[in-house]
């Protein structure tokens, strides 16, 4: 009986929120989304990374982004793609005089944004922002949950509700709708709050006091409107006085209006401890946040790097940094070292991207690479340097060995790349050439730096070290005359234009002065590499995507389609010249795969996107079908066994997306099999108007639940005029009970022969005996059984079937 379910946890990232986490087989989106929607979000101090000084603090949200100013506003980012207005809601005829942070988050943000003298670290964070007394005897505290804001007013003996009243600028019209809800229009859309809730604490009880919204004039929505201004108040039931009473209203949903993706995660990592750690690129550098004016601005460019570290249990945001100058900042790749010190690396149009201690000072390029080292709290560079040449260079992956040295690879078209004891020591030729460097721990030299292409072009997509130093690194290339050593593949099979490119696989020594191997890989029409690992053994994985039918493989997980890009993943010894394992998997449309992984067994761990809706291969799915418009795509994620050669889960990942595409770009594995996934998806926010969504980044964990039983016996005798079926278990965890198939055939039909489920008795460390008589038996009959567990997690689970013949007589056959 094996494993077949899978525990899910997402992130929609809005950069510097923690991840909620659940359990199932197949997740309920609803349940996912309003796991998401009760999160509490922290406040973020301003300390200068806003540019308007009258901003005191931000909170991020999953609908959008929440400011509150020093006069005590409360502005609201709606955002509909290009679009942007704020909402302001401001108290009348009061401005707070005391504004503060309350119960200090652990989370912590940086901003190594544009000149170091405009850095900013260990920006604290809150739980809450307190605005003090606004009214004479009426506090009012803020608190920022996923999908929600929450206003508390909270009213004492001296104090009077009729004297809250709040006005709203960027509104067209407000309403109190039949549901007691306060529905404000915008050009943007419709905000919503709720019906208000207020109670008293007695005796250490709440007791609800009755509350509505009050606005002048108000009718109920769709009838005629009286002038007045945008404002409104509170009406409550008479109530004790001598107690305090609070009130809180919330807004439901804000900024839901299909901002679309600003956020895009390429690559996580684990740490020894299980630490999380994420890399991309955001415009905005918090997020999906709406530049309401230039005095609102956070990112001095286009786009920046974050870096996310989220705790092993994925309840908390250790911290989050943002890196960037004036131009687009992207993050491709991210490692971690056994310190924790973090390592990045992508690519930089910025000519004042953050340096520290560089060995290449100055952009060269229009666009350079960069490799930067963060210290392992996040608060400070240890090292960051451009790396490139006077034409455009791309760092798409990192990897780091035991020592603290970072190898990156990517491609170049400049011709006076920075080299430093290269094995090919000049531009090969082609629009582009892969290029592989190494940088010592403390980032002050380029152990060796060398192009690697022919006289067509290349790129370097990954890259991987072993414990010894030596790298890995694959990619495509469309030369003829790529570098080759000790080849498994050493010519490219065939010429078809695009389709010529083919995947190659180069392993380098630890001082870079030889190949060990390097080899072509790909068919007719060729192939790409764009993802690739080792295990402690030294053996090579490689997962990319080809058009060939004929690309080398030992088996067939699925049948290759002619004319659409399949996925591939392939296994070679430690020398590349044996092929262990290769096999192509995916469905009838495009497959785009973006990353793979291993774990301490060997499985492989491969993710991507799919445009094939009916046809790709799920197994032991937690999503089993397409989630996304016709035309878009869906994530996956797959789990290969090579020593079985099978799946052990396949699934769909993503969720239906009102014009996103959903893409799982980055995937991790840690030794014991569980995955993270980083990506894209559209996932539906709450309440939002129909149509009105965007997409969101992502972070995944899958893993295995344990089976629910440990089988030890099942056993067949008959006795008499009945068959007594005997189980013995070893374990058993979440295990709910058995039932008793049966059928006349082994092929057959299996039918449920117990009228109640047997209850478990077992536990996680003890196992127990069984017993089943079947009396309902006919001599002469062969009779086959299977016993099924029901996991409360999975569901049904199946043994094999067991075999009896029945007898006239008395007797007694049995089967193991």
């Amino acid at each position: 009986m094996g494993r077949k379910s899978i525990l899910f946890i997402i992130v929609f990232s809005i950069l510097l929120i923690p991840f909620i986490t659940f359990a199932n087989t197949q997740p309920d989106t609803s349940k996912v989304l309003a796991k998401a929607a009760k999160l509490q979000i922290p406040f973020i101090e301003n300390k200068g990374q806003v540019q308007d000084k009258s901003v005191r603090f931000y909170a991020n949200t999953f609908a959008g982004n929440v400011f509150v100013t020093d006069k005590g506003e409360i502005v609201y980012g709606l955002v509909n793609g290009e679009s942007f207005t704020p909402l302001r809601e401001t108290l009348i005829g009061t401005i707070p005089s005391t504004i503060k942070g309350e119960s200090k988050s652990a989370t912590q943000v940086n901003y190594f944004v544009g000149n170091k003298e405009n850095w900013k670290s260990n920006i604290s964070t809150w739980d809450s922002v307190n605005l003090g007394e606004v009214y004479e005897g009426v506090e009012l505290k803020l608190k920022a949950y996923g999908q929600n804001v929450e206003k508390l007013f909270y009213v004492n003996e001296c104090g009077d509700v009729d004297d809250i009243k709040l006005t709203f600028d960027g509104a067209e019209d407000i309403f109190v709708n039949e549901s007691g809800e306060l529905e404000v229009e915008t050009e943007l859309g419709t905000v919503k709050f709720t019906k208000p809730f207020a109670y008293q604490e007695l005796d250490g009880k709440k007791i609800e006091v009755k509350c509505n919204f009050i606005v002048p004039s108000s009718t109920l929505r769709g009838e005629e409107r009286g002038e007045g201004e945008l404002s409104y108040g509170f009406q409550v039931a008479s109530y004790d006085k001598n107690y305090p009473l609070v009130i809180d209203p919330s807004i439901v949903y804000f900024g839901t209006f299909g901002g679309g993706v600003t956020t895009i995660p390429y690559d996580v990592t684990l740490d020894n401890s299980g630490n999380v750690y994420i890399t991309g690129q955001t415009y905005g550098t918090l997020g999906d946040f709406p530049l309401i004016s230039p005095l609102y601005s956070y990112n001095k460019g286009d786009s920046d790097v974050f870096v996310l570290k989220i705790n092993a249990s994925g309840t908390a945001l250790v911290y989050s940094t943002f890196i960037g100058g004036t131009g687009v900042d992207v993050g491709y790749g991210i490692a971690v070292d056994s310190s924790e010190n973090i390592y990045i690396t992508g690519s930089t149009t910025s000519s004042n991207f953050p340096l520290m201690s560089p060995i290449q000072a100055l952009k060269a390029g229009t666009n350079d690479a960069f490799i930067t080292k963060i210290n392992s709290s996040g608060t400070s560079l240890i090292y960051s340097t451009y790396l490139g040449g006077s034409n455009s260079d791309y760092c798409t992956a990192i990897a780091v060995d035991n020592s603290g040295n970072a190898y990156v690879t990517g491609n170049t078209n400049s011709t006076n790349f920075p080299l430093s004891s290269p094995l090919q020591g000049s531009f090969g030729g082609g629009s582009y050439d892969a290029f592989l460097t190494k940088i010592n721990s403390s980032g002050n030299v380029f152990v060796y730096s060398t192009y690697l292409g022919g006289s067509d072009w290349e790129r370097g997509n990954s890259i991987a070290v072993d414990s010894a130093g030596n790298a890995y690194v694959t990619g495509s290339t469309q030369s003829t005359n790529f570098p080759i050593y000790n080849a498994f593949q050493s010519t490219m099979k065939d010429n078809n234009g695009y389709y010529s490119q083919h995947a190659f696989i180069t392993k380098i020594n630890s001082s870079g002065t030889t190949f060990i191997f390097s080899t072509y890989f790909g068919g007719t029409f060729g192939a790409v590499g764009k993802g690739i690992a080792v295990d402690s053994y030294g053996n090579i994985y490689v997962g990319g995507e080809t058009f060939s039918y004929d690309l080398p493989v030992t088996n067939y997980l699925s049948n290759p389609f002619p004319m659409s890009t399949n996925a591939f993943v392939s296994k070679f010894d430690t020398t590349g010249a044996t092929l262990l394992y290769s096999t192509f998997f995916g469905g009838s449309w495009e497959q785009t795969v973006n990353d793979i992984a291993i774990d301490g067994g060997g499985n492989i761990y491969i993710v991507g996107s799919t445009y094939s809706y009916v046809d790709f291969p799920v197994y032991r799915a937690f999503q089993p079908q397409f989630n996304n418009t016709s035309g878009l795509k869906d994530g996956f994620v797959s789990k290969i066994n090579p020593a079985t050669q099978s799946f052990e889960y396949s699934s769909y990942l993503g969720s239906y997306s009102y014009g996103v595409d959903n893409v799982a770009y980055g995937v991790a594995a840690s030794l014991d099999g569980t995955a993270y996934v980083a990506g894209v998806s559209g996932l539906p926010r709450i309440n939002s108007p129909s149509g009105l969504n965007g997409g969101d980044a992502f972070i995944a964990k899958i893993a295995d639940i344990p089976t629910a039983i440990t089988l030890s016996l099942f056993e067949i005798n008959q006795h008499g005029k009945k068959v007594l079926l005997t189980w013995q278990t070893a374990t058993e965890i979440d295990n709910l009970g058995f039932n008793i198939l049966r059928s006349e055939t082994a092929d057959g039909q299996y039918v449920k022969i117990n009228n109640r489920l047997i209850k478990a008795k077992g536990s996680s460390t003890k196992g127990v005996s069984y017993k089943f008589k079947d009396k309902n038996i006919e001599a002469g009959k062969t009779y086959f059984y299977k016993l099924e567990d029901i996991d409360s997690n999975t569901g049904p689970n199946l043994s094999d079937a067991v075999k009896v013949k029945v007898t006239a007589r008395k007797g007694k056959e049995k089967k193991k």
